[in-house]
């Protein structure tokens, strides 16, 4: 086993993510550790054993990570004076004296020299995008690794010469550890909305290379990694048959949609993951059916809208959307949606375009920016509650058979409405146990949601059967005893976008 310890000296990471230059890299990339390293090494001039130890270091599996959470600092656009190339891109001042005599050449020679002060240069745009730790301290392990002792003493020696990581201002202690932190970053087997940078065979070459040519050393290998979450609630706490690992993409372009346009969105959405699966035909996990064409009984691939709402102006419009996947599915499976996590070669997520027809289109990328919009962030609607509401409403499984009409008496009308909704909650309380939850404590029904800004129920297209006739539905309520898990996808819709439930809090209630 191989652990390298890292301290944040000034509690902030400044670093630019290859990917987007207004953000900060958090957690720090194990290549960008490795070019410190390496960085030392050279500088240092550092004895072959050290370069031993590199050339080892990267030919090793991705490590695990531990790193806390940190704040995106604002980006403040700086301008900076250029740096100072003037006089040694003319010669020296020997060679400069030799050009011209007398009073002419101090002359020039001192205006030369001013010209290198600060205020006398041009200044240029230059962003330090930073992130402010919880924690300043970093951990890199690697589990598998039977790593020599003299190398061992050589990349501990080498550690103890990395000043930086990143931005030179980034000041940072470094060692090998002997106790490592437990991992919150692993590894993916299949695809992630989280990758990192890492060493490869030859990198360290490739630095050196690049570095004897006066060039900036080109993108290291991608390597995804997935996020392993410290539990907060019990670990017997109650959860669906859906991930709570949920995969967030942004609307970075085309129209603006409401969630009245969800059956569209997620059907826009499904299609393309279908059409662009590696494996065709597509897995049972995706598509929904199986190999003989025949409806699957099984928990299968849902996309969600999510939305603007629950909050004092929120105005329902759609802010991206989610894809949620059971949580049966293996990890390695998980390349069937290598759609969704198309890169190109500096590390920015290719875009997603849903074709709407008459409605125009729809731009998603996978998200990945810490500081996202808060309805795009994971938390929101996966974290443990008692009380869960609809933002959109749930659709009915079958139709209730209780009926009522205008000829009715009052009375005979209130009994019958009375039964019919009582039986609407009952066949609630029924969808939610289909999901792997409890029964529900108590089930409200309501024409509309309990959070700002989502359509009331009749503004949302009915779904239809297969056989002809439309699929009703309604907002609700629904208690647990015990808090549980979300997401909560609730009802006959749950995998087109429908039944998507939210924690509900007594100052979200209207």
């Amino acid at each position: 086993m191989l652990a390298i310890g890292i301290r944040y000296l000034c509690g902030v990471a400044r670093a630019t993510h290859p990917a987007n230059r207004d953000q900060a890299e958090w957690p720090p990339h194990p290549d960008r550790v490795f070019m410190a390293l390496a960085a030392a090494h050279f500088e240092t001039d550092g004895p072959p054993a050290e370069r031993a130890a590199l050339e080892w270091l990267e030919g090793q599996n991705p490590p695990e990570i531990y790193a806390g959470g940190c704040q995106q600092r604002e980006v403040v656009t700086s301008y900076v004076p250029v740096n100072d190339t003037g006089i040694t891109t003319t010669g020296s001042l020997e060679k400069r004296l030799a050009r011209y005599d007398g009073l002419q050449t101090m002359r020039q020679v001192r205006e030369a020299g001013l010209a290198l002060l600060p205020e006398s240069r041009g200044r240029q745009a230059r962003v330090f995008p930073t992130a402010i730790l919880d924690d300043p301290l970093v951990c890199f392990c690697w589990p598998d690794a039977q790593l020599p002792p003299e190398a061992r003493s050589a990349l501990a020696n080498l550690c103890s010469k990395v000043t930086y990581v990143g931005h030179s201002a980034s000041l940072v202690q470094v060692w090998v550890e002997d106790e490592p932190l437990e991992a919150n970053w692993i590894p993916a087997e299949g695809t992630s909305a989280r990758r990192m940078r890492v060493p490869g065979l030859g990198r360290l070459e490739h630095l050196e290379s690049r570095y004897g040519a006066t060039l900036r050393p080109t993108p290291s290998l991608w390597q995804a990694y997935t996020h392993k979450k410290t539990q907060e609630f019990k670990p017997d706490v109650s959860r669906s048959v859906f991930d709570d690992a949920l995969i967030i993409l942004r609307r970075t372009g085309g129209s603006q949609f409401g969630l009245e346009s969800t059956l569209q969105l997620t059907k826009a959405l499904r299609d393309t993951l279908m059409s662009k699966c590696p494996v065709q035909p597509p897995p049972e996990w995706i598509s929904g059916h199986k190999p003989d064409g025949s409806r699957s009984e099984a928990p299968h691939l849902a996309c969600v809208p999510l939305p603007n709402v629950g909050f004092e102006r929120s105005d329902g419009r759609l802010m991206g959307m989610a894809v949620i996947v059971p949580r049966i599915v293996p990890s390695k499976e998980m390349r069937s949606l290598a759609p969704l996590f198309a890169y190109d070669d500096e590390g920015n997520a290719a875009p997603i375009t849903l074709a709407l027809g008459s409605l125009g289109e729809c731009v998603l990328r996978v998200e990945e920016d810490d500081g996202r919009p808060v309805a795009l962030r994971e938390s929101l609607w996966t974290r443990p509650a008692t009380r869960w509401a609809t933002v959109t409403p749930i659709v009915f499984d079958v139709h209730p058979k209780e009926r009522w009409s205008q000829q009715d008496s009052p009375r005979v009308q209130a009994e019958r409405q009375a039964a019919y909704w009582l039986e609407v909650e009952q066949m609630m309380s029924a969808a939610v146990e289909r999901v792997g939850l409890p029964r529900p404590v108590d089930v409200v029904a309501q024409p509309v949601s309990s959070f700002i800004g989502a359509p009331h129920a009749r503004q949302m297209p009915l779904l239809q059967r297969r056989a002809g006739g439309n699929l009703h539905h309604t907002h609700a309520v629904i208690t647990f005893e015990e808090p549980v898990l979300g997401p909560v996808l609730l009802g006959a819709g749950r995998y087109r976008g429908y039944g998507l439930c939210r924690p509900l809090h007594d100052k979200e209630d209207r």
